[in-house]
Formats: structure tokens, C-alpha cells, sequence
């Protein structure tokens, strides 16, 4: 299967891109915003729908895998996934599980207040996916003083917003995990 396509952004609309590569244009629908003119990576996720394929894209890995696992919930399809995807970022989106901040999720046009409670439900805890090496390496040296993983994750994730060393970012997500106690 396609994990990426990188190419040159020829066209662009409101939830597609078309992607050039060689002599080729991918059609790829797309909730993030990619400049046209320029060469991008773009992480895929392809389906087969009434035997044509159709393509969605993404900047970053995590974003497709959040689309897919998205798509897993019940009641939850393509277009919901893409809304969601649109409104929110990656992080944005694991604080609204984290928090269970249903609102949030019925702010995004379609989404009511039912299936905003079924997202959280199923996926709350379950995606654990971590953005970067850095982040990575802040929750392990967290984990290994005692620390819980949410606890971790969530001080490692603000940490690496401030800093890309690794020891000050393990000193700031340290504090911040003592100031959230």
C-alpha cells in the first residue's frame, strides 16, 4: 500500500489537493492546508470505492493514523474524520479526548452531541502515538522517576513546545507535571 507521495501542489481547493509527480496529477482529498507551488510529502491513506480508488492526505503520519483510527468509531465517517482533522490539530485533538471535552468536538460542523461521546469513549486512552523523538525521549526519562504515562505525555508534549534540548525539556515538563499536581 502507499505510505507517501511526495510531489509538486499544482491545484488546490477547499478539501483537495492535486499532487504532481512526474508526469502524473494525484487527486487527494486533504483537511490541511498545502501551498500550491510547492513540493510536499503527503502521508496517504487509500480506499477502494465502488472499484475506484480515492486518496486522502495528510502532513504527518500521525495525522493519517488519527483519520484511521477516527474511521474505527462507529458512526464516524470520512467526512467527519476530515472535519475534525480540519478544525483541530493532532495535539489539540488528544487533549479533547484526554479531557473529554465533548463541546469541543460538537463545535465541528456535523458532529453532535452523541457521537462527540462515542469518539471519546472509543478512542480515549487508546491513541498513544508519540509525535517526535524529543517528546519520545522526555516521557521515557519520566516514566523511569515513577511518573504515569498520561501524566508523561501530556508534561513531555508542552515541554518540547518551549525547547528542543533534551535535558531542559525533561527539567520543564518536570515542572510542569508539579504544577498541574
Amino acid at each position: 500500500m502507499l505510505e507517501y507521495i511526495k510531489g509538486k501542489i499544482v491545484e488546490k481547493g477547499e478539501d483537495f489537493v492535486i499532487v504532481e509527480v512526474g508526469s502524473i496529477g494525484f487527486f487527494i482529498y486533504t483537511p490541511s492546508d498545502f501551498d500550491v507551488g510547492f513540493s510536499e510529502q503527503i502521508f496517504v491513506k487509500m480506499f477502494i470505492k465502488e472499484e475506484s480508488p480515492v486518496m486522502y492526505g495528510f502532513r504527518t503520519r500521525e495525522e493519517r493514523d488519527l483519520f484511521v483510527q477516527l474511521l474505527s468509531v462507529s458512526g464516524v465517517g470520512v467526512k467527519h474524520a476530515l472535519s475534525i482533522l480540519g478544525r483541530y490539530s493532532v495535539g489539540e485533538i488528544l487533549d479533547i479526548l484526554e479531557e473529554s471535552d465533548v463541546d469541543a468536538l460538537t463545535d465541528v460542523p456535523g458532529i453532535g452531541k452523541k457521537t462527540a461521546q462515542r469518539i471519546i469513549l472509543e478512542l480515549r486512552g487508546k491513541i498513544d502515538f508519540i509525535k517526535n523523538e524529543l517528546v519520545e525521549d522526555v516521557v521515557s526519562a519520566l516514566l523511569s522517576l515513577g511518573f504515569e504515562k498520561k501524566d508523561a505525555f501530556f508534561a513531555a508534549k508542552e515541554a518540547v513546545k518551549e525547547t528542543k534540548d533534551l535535558e531542559e525539556a525533561v527539567k520543564k515538563a518536570l515542572q510542569k507535571i508539579t504544577e498541574k499536581r
